[in-house]
């Protein structure tokens, strides 16, 4: 990951040798002379079969597994869209792009944002998950962004003039984010934070109010909740709970293999972490699925038990390729593929975020690769489904601007800002709600093979 945007840098600065803020703001205004905006509003005619994506994907995954992941993926189409980012990855690579590449999350949508702890304990409220994360065309992240919001906002019945406005709303907020952004210097853009009353600051007190009871509860998620959640007491030993088949315990070789996973984890993790963790040893392992896109995958849940009978929980995330690399045709996934893996996710994760669980860290196994975090501690996040109309409006701006403050890390991003106009905002707009009736055919077509 950090190769790849050093090269990107390199590339920027081997077009250019403007080192102001206006001059770059410049040059993204004349690069609409080569990619005018509205041609990011074009959509091609794409034929593929999404059921053969699907299939290619879920060859990679625990089949027993499959039937659970089906019937999420099912509930509707905002579920399916949060499982399918390989559809609209390749749909996005086969459309025009404005060629300005930043490090994008790659599967933006409305429920990949949410709390967690930073390393001080304080709350904080931004992008989330980073399987897919890479170095894109900005307005992927904008696009799919902007699709989740229209297909949340049917799922509760929200009219579509209000959306169409509320998504109009929302790139502006990003567009306008981005560009204040680089108002101020490359080290107040990086020390930049998200707690969250900074972010409800300027909400109304009734939605303010919702936000905090939200994230009053995910405060109480610790890693004391987690524990006894998750674990019971068997004889002289804590263990964790079964509940086949999304959790259950791995055989003996098995965990011996994770354990030796885990020692070399701690290779990649910080050096205090490090240090605390040899206070640990290891006293359960079991296979623990969460998600929809991600379920079924190779994931973990690792009890560690530490002097005096304390308890940590960590969290083993199989890191496979993105999904837009697994094309129906090509499924083969090896160590060579994927052994780098689970460093991107992590540097995607560090890079995209303000402040990240100091847990952090990779490791392979068994030609896999596989990173690694905190499970639950203080994370949670707002579920959509119970918002009103003008809690959910105030929700997707907040995450309009978080995705800009996330896009403000790269180096392109200064270009993408002189560039993007009030023409932007419409293109966008139009775009996501004529993509929605691909969402809605690849639906209906898995539906059709696997909603039985």
């Amino acid at each position: 990951m950090q190769a790849d945007m050093a090269a990107e840098l390199k590339r920027l600065q081997a077009q250019t040798t403007v080192t102001s803020i206006k001059g770059l703001h410049e040059l993204g205004k004349a690069h609409r002379d080569q990619v005018p905006i509205t041609a990011l509003g074009r959509r091609p005619v794409i034929k593929r079969d999404p059921v053969a994506f699907i299939d290619a994907i879920e060859s990679n995954l625990i089949k027993e597994l499959l039937p659970q992941r089906h019937a999420k993926m099912a509930a509707n189409p905002a579920a399916f869209f949060r499982g399918t980012a390989e559809l609209m990855a390749y749909d996005l690579s086969h459309e025009a792009q404005s060629g300005l590449r930043v490090l994008t999350d790659g599967d933006v949508h409305l429920q990949n944002f949410g709390f967690y702890a930073s390393p001080e304990r304080q709350l904080l409220f931004d992008l989330n998950d980073f399987d897919e994360a890479a170095p894109n065309a900005f307005e992927y992240d904008v696009k799919r962004l902007t699709t989740s919001i229209y297909l949340f906002g049917a799922d509760q019945h929200f009219e579509e003039s209000a959306l169409d406005d509320l998504v109009q709303d929302v790139v502006r907020t990003y567009r306008k984010a981005l560009k204040n952004a680089f108002k101020q210097g490359a080290l107040e853009r990086f020390y930049a934070s998200t707690p969250v009353e900074e972010l409800i600051a300027d909400l109304p007190e009734e939605d303010a109010a919702f936000v905090r009871t939200m994230a009053a509860k995910a405060a109480k998620r610790d890693n004391q909740a987690t524990v006894k959640k998750f674990t019971e007491q068997v004889g002289q030993r804590r263990r964790f709970k079964d509940d086949a088949p999304r959790s259950v315990h791995v055989d003996q070789g098995l965990e011996i293999a994770l354990m030796k996973g885990v020692l070399a984890y701690q290779q990649t993790t910080r050096a205090d972490v490090a240090l605390l963790l040899g206070q640990y040893h290891i006293t359960d392992i079991i296979r623990h699925s969460v998600g929809i896109g991600s379920f079924g995958t190779s994931c973990y849940l690792v009890l560690l038990t530490g002097l005096g009978g304390s308890h940590l929980v960590l969290q083993v995330k199989e890191a496979l390729p993105r999904r837009r690399e697994l094309a129906p045709n090509d499924l083969t996934i090896d160590q060579e593929r994927e052994a780098s893996e689970g460093r991107r996710i992590i540097a995607a994760t560090q890079i995209l975020q303000k402040a990240s669980d100091p847990f952090l860290g990779w490791f392979n196994l068994d030609g896999k690769s596989f990173y690694v975090r905190q499970f639950r501690d203080m994370k949670g996040s707002i579920d959509v489904s119970i918002l009103d109309w003008r809690q959910y409006a105030a929700y997707g701006r907040v995450c309009g601007y978080l995705l800009a403050m996330a896009h403000a890390q790269s180096p392109m991003a200064a270009i993408v800002a002189g560039y993007m106009n009030k023409t932007f905002d419409e293109t966008i707009q139009h775009w996501a709600k004529d993509y929605l009736h691909q969402v809605i055919d690849d639906y209906a077509a898995f539906v059709a093979k696997y909603g039985h």
